[in-house]
């Protein structure tokens, strides 16, 4: 149970449009930690509190059960949508604290907080909402954890991406850590994530590009990098609010100016100062400030419609011809999937076990970047991270596993399973590389760590099969989560039921030759995107 051991006391005055901000005086530190143990306005559970009985205390834990109450609205939502009613994408309107994130979850799912929660009971919401859920079980637990607003360099490769997550107190090491319960990282590098003062003041050095800070294209600028400042202000003083609410000041960048007037700065610098060191006696100075400054304090409401429309709703065009793709017959046969011990490169996830595939078809080349550039036309799907490069003929890149998936399903067909591609790369080869022992780079097109580029399909010989680019050039995305092979599942295996991050097999053309082995493995979390991920196709005979 949380410890109720400071009395604070809170004024509210509406959820919907009024300051509601804790009063509470900051003496020393173990004050500081009491108070981030206290629920806040929008992190308290009221009477769904009962619900975090029997929860994991582990983080990592806590991560995967806080993901699997949601659909991630522009990661994950599109491919689930035709799934669900088209009102679904303004979920994020209306679930705006921990309260009303429980009470939804119970009207379509009433078992709880469950690992095994499906897609269409989840609901459709953001970074924001995973970290106010996080926090709020763990202030339950009686752990120290504020939300935290700013940008993360991890989502979307040089760029600095406009998030939230969670700063939770290491009791036994005595200091803050960050965690990140969107993509379940724990304890990581703080250097992968900019705290919104610290990039306000780097700015303030141009030190950095402020457009390449928020979401790529409009959402990008000073702007993106003020409203991360008042954001995070506002919750490390016990109010994280909903993104439909924002402080007057916030008025010039939402009616398109560039800049914050001169009046502001030295209330902007200052803040930005004492929010470096987040101590009883800085917490104090923040709290007076925010209480004196009107134009700071959360007071203005606003309709996200524009933004759940464009990202989540697509809109069709059903004049787009699907692309020709040329597909390979393969055909069904048993094999050893993993790696011999003695295998040079080998690594201890590629358990050797006898594995027996049906037939199936499967793209000859990786998914290229004409085809995919249909889908989204087609589609209407709102891609502000996916980078075309390279010509028609070079790989789809900047594809995260929901793209892939989404693509595979467009066309009619489905992701490879990881047994499937590992049958398909070896074509009927038990050695470590459908070419021999070896692999040069007349084979294939890999260890190339100074070219951020790959080649165009079908660049190099095709296996046994008569598939192109099985080994180097991009990893390819697969349909299981990643997970120890059950040796007794013998027939078409499918991977765990649920997992973190997704396999994804095939080397690439920056990772040397032993990760382009057949039996070698790899992964992400479905979310993630990056120059050298990729996919191809299959269906069923």
């Amino acid at each position: 149970m949380r410890n109720a051991l400071l009395v604070i006391t809170i004024s509210i005055l509406t959820l919907s449009g009024c300051n509601a901000q804790q009063n509470v005086e900051f003496t020393d530190e173990e004050s500081v930690l009491d108070f981030y143990r206290q629920y806040s306005v929008y992190t308290d559970p009221g009477e769904y509190e009962y619900l975090y009985k029997n929860l994991p205390d582990s983080l990592s834990e806590l991560c995967q059960l806080v993901r699997s109450q949601f659909l991630h609205i522009v990661a994950e939502y599109p491919s689930y949508k035709h799934k669900m009613p088209s009102d679904r994408c303004y979920d994020i309107n209306k679930y705006t604290s921990v309260k009303s994130i429980l009470e939804g979850l119970q009207h379509y799912d009433s078992t709880g907080l469950t690992l095994n929660r499906k897609p269409e009971d989840r609901l459709v919401l953001g970074c924001q909402n995973y970290a106010l859920l996080f926090a709020s079980i763990l202030k339950y637990q009686g752990v120290p954890v504020r939300v935290r607003y700013g940008h993360a360099t991890y989502l979307i490769p040089d760029f600095h991406t406009s998030h939230v997550i969670c700063e939770v107190w290491n009791k036994s090491e005595k200091r803050w850590m960050l965690v990140d319960p969107n993509l379940n990282m724990v304890d990581f590098n703080a250097n992968k994530f900019d705290i919104s003062n610290e990039v306000w003041l780097q700015m303030q050095k141009s030190e950095i590009d402020p457009n390449q800070y928020g979401f790529p294209g409009k959402y990008a600028g000073q702007g993106s990098i003020v409203g991360k400042i008042f954001a995070d202000l506002a919750s490390i003083l016990g109010t994280e609010y909903p993104l439909t609410m924002y402080p007057p000041i916030m008025e010039n960048y939402i009616k398109g100016e560039k800049q914050l007037p001169e009046e502001y700065i030295g209330t902007l610098d200052n803040i930005c100062e004492l929010m470096q060191s987040l101590n009883a006696d800085n917490l104090s100075k923040l709290q007076r400030i925010y209480k004196n400054t009107p134009e700071i304090q959360v007071t203005k409401t606003r309709d996200l419609k524009y933004l759940t429309e464009e990202d989540a709703v697509p809109k069709e065009d059903t004049t787009v011809k699907k692309p020709v793709i040329e597909f390979v017959d393969i055909p069904g046969g048993t094999f050893l999937m993993g790696s011999p011990e003695a295998e040079v490169g080998r690594k201890g996830d590629e358990v050797q076990h006898e594995v027996t595939v049906s037939a199936f078809k499967m793209s000859k080349y990786t998914i290229t970047r004409e085809q995919y550039e249909l889908f989204i036309k087609a589609t209407g799907r709102i891609m502000k991270y996916y980078r075309p490069v390279g010509g028609d003929k070079h790989p789809a890149m900047w594809v995260t596993w929901y793209d892939a998936n989404a693509f595979a399903e467009w066309m009619g067909c489905r992701l490879p399973t990881e047994a499937e591609y590992e049958y398909a790369a070896r074509a009927n080869t038990t050695t470590p590389f459908y070419t021999g022992e070896n692999l040069t780079s007349d084979q294939a097109y890999f260890n190339h760590k100074l070219i951020r580029s790959p080649m165009p399909v079908g660049s190099f010989p095709p296996n046994a099969f008569g598939l192109y680019d099985m080994h180097g050039n991009m990893v390819e995305w697969c349909s299981d989560w990643y997970g120890e092979y059950n040796i007794n599942d013998k027939t078409n295996p499918k991977g765990p039921e649920t997992g973190d991050i997704k396999v994804f097999r095939g080397g690439g053309f920056w990772l040397p030759a032993a990760n382009s082995r057949s039996a070698c493995r790899g992964g992400d979390p479905p979310i993630n995107r990056g120059n050298g991920l990729s996919f191809r196709i299959v269906k069923d005979n």
